[in-house]
């Protein structure tokens, strides 16, 4: 099923924000960039495997979010699991709107 793409630069922005408010680090302009990229439309092939239906809504959100957060977490020291529930649930919610205009389907 073909879906319209995510935009590149909502995505930085949303990695950017990611950076500032659960890190408390400034945002890694490049890597975050180049990590998308990666994720999405490069080596992971994310995008093309979710529209030929080999992973999952939820696990394509999953991934870039492991993938930014660890970005991060190197500069930080502190990673996904250590952020508030209620926080990492809104830019869970969030990435979610920017990637299928909704909430992921398992």
């Amino acid at each position: 099923m073909r879906r319209p793409s995510p935009n590149r630069e909502r995505l930085l922005e949303f990695a950017r924000q990611l950076a500032r408010e659960l890190h408390a680090i400034e945002p890694p302009e490049a890597e975050l960039s180049e990590r998308i990229d990666y994720v999405v439309w490069g080596r992971k092939q994310a995008w093309t495997c979710l529209e030929d239906g080999i992973i999952t809504e939820s696990e394509l959100r999953q991934l870039l979010i492991d993938h930014l957060d660890y970005e991060c977490a190197h500069i930080s020291g502190r990673a996904w699991p250590e952020f508030d529930e209620a926080a990492r649930r809104r830019f869970v919610d969030e990435l979610e709107q920017l990637l299928f205009g909704r909430p992921a389907q398992e």
